[in-house]
């Protein structure tokens, strides 16, 4: 029997986001920092948004709050026999500010977005939701991971990855130096081309 397919796991809590900085060599940055390049990437950002309702049947949901950079929304892909949608229609928030991706009161918001279907059902087949998550992962690493998990006798094996990978990272070189300026932009690279880096093995005893 197959394993199912990796999950995306959001978490905010900034001790990942340290352990991850840590394993990557890329350092945490002061809130100013984050913020500064978070806004470099907005142009980028609302590409996505535009190929998303441009060329994939996405539409704006109105009124769009004012935190939000963008909410858009598009019918579910799974559907029954007789055509009927199985599942309410995908939606896609994205803050303004990085900074909303920590309020506590938002958490769930942001668990509901990258914990639906949307990721699975579309980052492989929709290049614009897959750029999206990839800058998320570069922007913000630890905060967003794909999980694994292949039961092994006496437990699980859960494979974590929390950044692109390094052909996706290769190709967008002018964009993320752009945004994060060349040395960091090295420096993810590199990470990202190292499996021991950019990967994260646990092994979970069965309870």
């Amino acid at each position: 029997m197959p394993s199912p397919p990796p999950q995306i796991v959001f978490s905010n809590e900034v001790a990942s986001l340290d352990e991850w900085a840590k394993r990557t060599g890329i350092p945490l940055t002061t809130a100013d920092a984050l913020g500064t390049n978070y806004a470099r990437a907005r142009r980028w950002l609302s590409s996505i948004k535009s190929q998303l309702v441009q060329q994939h049947g996405w539409s704006d949901v109105t009124p769009t709050e004012s935190r939000l950079l963008f909410d858009i929304e598009c019918p579910s892909p799974y559907r029954s026999s007789n055509g009927l949608p199985r599942t309410p229609n995908m939606r896609l928030q994205i803050p303004v500010n990085a900074s909303s991706f920590f309020s506590r009161e938002r958490r769930v918001q942001w668990e509901m977005v990258f914990h639906s279907a949307l990721f699975p059902a579309m980052r492989h087949k929709v290049p614009a939701i897959g750029d999206l998550l990839h800058l998320l992962q570069c922007l913000l690493t630890g905060m967003l991971v794909l999980v694994k998990e292949e039961p092994i006798e006496g437990g699980i094996d859960r494979t974590i990855r929390a950044l692109p990978p390094a052909d996706w990272v290769g190709a967008h070189e002018r964009q993320l130096t752009e945004i994060f300026g060349s040395a960091h932009f090295k420096q993810l690279f590199r990470a990202a081309s190292d499996n021991r880096v950019a990967f994260k093995l646990e092994r979970v005893p069965r309870r």
